[in-house]
């Protein structure tokens, strides 16, 4: 099903993608996403994601944290690190500010994952400037995580 989010996305972006991040678990999302962009014509740098607290790929070292389906501490069956352009570890607390801010002054109630990918994104976009195109997936919603201080 991500092949066909990742031509979704390319078609409703209409633009050319830069870069193209989001977190890893099993690397299903990634790999499938970015495959879907491929089949668009889309050929964005890839940037994985895992949280600083757990950062196996960038370290060899996982580690506990508090975003569930990310930072699993091995090596992810479904993601082909030699596609990757780049892997980088965010930090965890800062996802959950993301969430919050997210909620506060945009109205979407998600998930650490998903703050943990706007995190990145808008990190990464910073650096590429105005005139790129940075793409991240919104991947979980904020009901489970009420009680964990979102």
């Amino acid at each position: 099903g991500y092949v066909s989010v990742g031509k979704e996305i390319a078609n409703q972006i209409g633009l050319d993608i830069d870069v193209f991040c989001a977190a890893v678990g099993t690397g299903g999302a990634f790999t499938g996403t970015t495959k879907g962009l491929n089949h668009a014509g889309q050929k964005p740098d890839l940037i994985a994601l895992e949280p600083l607290q757990s950062p196996f790929l960038t370290t060899g070292q996982g580690g506990a944290h508090r975003i569930e389906g990310i930072g699993l501490g091995f090596e992810p069956p479904f993601l082909n690190l030699d596609r990757c352009d780049e892997i980088r570890a965010i930090d965890g607390n800062e996802a959950f500010q993301t969430c919050k801010k997210l909620a506060a002054e945009e109205g979407i109630f998600c998930g650490p994952s998903t703050g943990l990918n706007v995190t990145a994104a808008l990190e990464i976009a910073a650096e590429r400037g105005p005139d790129s195109v940075t793409v991240t997936l919104g991947c979980d919603h904020g009901s489970k995580y009420v009680g964990l201080g979102l």
